[in-house]
């Protein structure tokens, strides 16, 4: 079954339920997206659910999100399921630590309150961190701390993003009174989408490097993947999964038929550190797809039908090029006049788009989200520099 809601659903990810027949549950939201929803080829109705029989899914069956703000109907409605209590461990960044603390003992990390901001000395601490809500997700309220000057300028930061950040999401997805500190792990970043199977074994599904800008840089600007990237490290981070699922069993959770949405951290010694787990769901605001363009990989077909990819086979036919997810940020001058986002302006910056999808930037915090395909690596750093404010008309 699949509960969709704001802020974002992917065309792909609703033919993919049209077409199947996959099971929905009927809310607000996707009452709305059926009556405005364009068939595209795969006319039909969508197989709604209702409330009760959502329920009776999500106490029994595999169930898959797309969105954060799903979670609140979970927690509300199912919160001493198996599958609420997984969620809770992976979006309490404290807790998730904790169960985690077996498999790396030497990883230092520490809840705080907001109250306690001012307490914490940078000294104290000892070592670069970085800070975090201890329930977020993407980029909201991450800072990077390096020095004691550092740590004075973003607690003013944080403190001034508290009122703003907390209207956005309800606090099962984004709760910043608490927060984590923990150490900076330095090293290239992968983002994993995996499920587990019905022997508690994961599956990957999509494996994505995270490029920044520079050390500073926390942002989702750009997601990549390769036959290269696959390769180098589909065994080594199976071997990661697998621990990891096999510590929520020892938390007594059960994640069998779960997907999730991983987060990694490979250092240069070669050790491996999970940064977050997004549970229940893989990559956000249709990031996953890149699967789909890059090696014909439907995840949520993949995920309903437990399906396995032959890695093999699929990095083979992928050869040699780069595929890569972007997404342009609204920038803040649409919010404060009547200006127009330049979108083939932008589309100019791409060697090869493989698929656009433009959002409405009145709404939504974002303008476009594009794939494509390059063999150019330097193409890569352009989409990172690239300056959104460039692309809007008026200013």
């Amino acid at each position: 079954m699949f509960i969709l809601d704001e802020p974002y659903v992917s065309s792909l990810l609703l033919e993919t339920v049209l077409k199947n027949g996959y099971e929905i549950l009927e809310n607000d939201f996707m009452k709305a997206e059926a009556a405005t929803y364009n068939c595209n080829g795969f006319c039909g109705k969508f197989n709604f659910v209702s409330k009760k029989e959502a329920l009776d899914v999500i106490e029994n069956g595999k169930v898959y999100i797309n969105s954060e703000n799903s979670i609140n109907f979970i927690m509300e409605n199912c919160p001493n399921s198996n599958f609420a209590k997984v969620i809770s461990l992976c979006k309490d960044k404290f807790q998730f630590r904790e169960a985690l603390k077996p498999l790396y003992p030497d990883f230092f990390f520490e809840e705080i309150s907001v109250e306690e901001l001012d307490k914490i000395k940078f000294e104290n601490v000892g070592k670069p961190f970085i800070i975090k809500p201890a329930v977020g997700f993407l980029s909201l309220g991450v800072h990077k701390v390096r020095s004691k000057e550092e740590w004075e300028r973003v607690k003013t930061e944080i403190k001034a993003e508290i009122s703003e950040i907390s209207k956005l999401f309800p606090k099962n997805v984004l709760n910043i009174s608490k927060f984590i500190i923990e150490e900076i792990i330095e090293g290239e970043e992968f983002a994993i989408d995996v499920y587990y199977n019905s022997a508690n074994e994961p599956v990957i599904l999509n494996i994505l490097k995270h490029p920044f800008l520079d050390g500073d840089d926390v942002s989702d600007r750009a997601y990549t993947t390769s036959a290269a990237i696959v390769k180098e490290n589909i065994t080594v981070f199976s071997g990661v999964l697998s621990n990891i699922g096999k510590a929520f069993v020892q938390n007594s959770l059960n994640v069998k038929n779960f997907p999730m949405h991983i987060e990694l951290i490979k250092r240069k010694d070669g050790k491996i550190i999970p940064v977050e787990i997004n549970p229940a769901r893989f990559a956000g605001w249709c990031t996953t797809d890149l699967a789909y363009f890059a090696y014909g990989i439907n995840v949520y077909e993949y995920f309903e039908n437990r399906k396995k990819p032959d890695w093999e086979l699929i990095s083979d036919k992928a050869g040699d090029k780069i595929f890569y997810f972007a997404i342009a940020e609204r920038p803040k001058e649409l919010q404060t006049g009547d200006f127009k986002f330049d979108y083939e302006a932008l589309y100019q910056n791409f060697s090869n788009i493989l698929e656009k999808r433009e959002i409405n930037y009145t709404e939504k915090p974002v303008c476009a989200i594009l794939f494509g395909s390059t063999n150019d690596t330097g193409e890569l750093n352009k989409i990172l520099k690239l300056d959104m404010k460039s692309f809007v008309k008026g200013v």
